[in-house]
């Protein structure tokens, strides 16, 4: 019938092609019925695509909104659906990224967008000060309000802008960090060397890259590929499966150090 995911209060879903709308309001119902904190059904009617990587969708059933309101880890967020990506399934990487990082630590977020990994962190961590890049101004919009609602004003900076021209020497951001979370979209570009250029001895970088399961040494070559060409050098910590996209297609997250 359908497959979807839980995001707050909506659930939008991707229905089999060709069903009648009916039998989508009927699913939606279902929804609405065995899901409390539901309250409206949207329906995916695009691929995800763009630089945004943002849905289109279409109402079903409920509520007429598109704005989230979602708790994860203790902390609030707010978001449009349909012009801020998010990714709940994300929820335990968060987690676990915020858990390995040392009091004290200073932390970029590359590709922030509401600003989930950077407001994590600073809940969950001991870190010194969290620094969130974002491109999309809607994004940035409500990453700020995310910052102010979980309280972290002063802990949490928000940077609206293509991570190119904000990142790196003599730029807005051009500091050295401790820690580097890379939450890339499925883009051809690595943004590696802009990582780099804000790395030190010791730095820690979580890279994700989407790949087959065949395929993945690929993207351990392009990491060291990169490092070669910056006169860098890395050593691979842990290469972890972080969700599945597709037939034996997945999400990888590999953590590295420069040495």
């Amino acid at each position: 019938m359908g497959t979807y995911d839980i995001i707050g209060n909506i659930a939008l879903v991707k229905f089999s092609r060709g069903m009648k709308i009916s039998e989508k309001k009927k699913f939606a119902a279902k929804l609405l019925i065995g899901n409390k904190s539901v309250k409206t059904v949207l329906e995916k009617t695009e691929k995800i695509k763009g630089r945004l990587r943002v849905p289109k969708t279409k109402w079903i059933l409920g509520e007429k909104t598109k704005e989230v309101l979602y708790r994860e880890n203790g902390c609030d967020f707010r978001l449009n659906i349909e012009t801020c990506y998010f990714s709940p399934r994300l929820a335990s990487e968060r987690k676990e990224i915020a858990e390995k990082i040392k009091s004290g630590e200073n932390v970029l977020v590359m590709f922030g967008g509401v600003a989930p990994f950077a407001v994590v962190i600073a809940r969950r961590s001991g870190a010194r000060k969290v620094v969130s890049v974002e491109l999309g101004r809607e994004c940035c919009k409500y990453a700020l309000e995310n910052v102010k609602r979980n309280k972290f004003i002063g802990k949490v900076e928000i940077a609206q802008g293509d991570v190119r021209r904000v990142i790196g020497r003599g730029k807005k951001i051009d500091e050295k960090f401790d820690r580097i979370v890379m939450a890339r979209p499925q883009l051809k570009d690595s943004f590696l060397d802009v990582a780099f250029s804000v790395s030190k001895k010791g730095t820690i970088v979580h890279y994700y890259g989407f790949y087959g399961e065949d395929d993945k040494e690929k993207m351990l070559e392009i990491i060291n590929k990169e490092a070669r060409k910056l006169g860098k050098k890395v050593r691979i910590l842990k290469i972890k499966k972080a969700g599945d996209i597709g037939v034996r297609k997945f999400r990888y997250r590999v953590d590295f150090t420069i040495l």
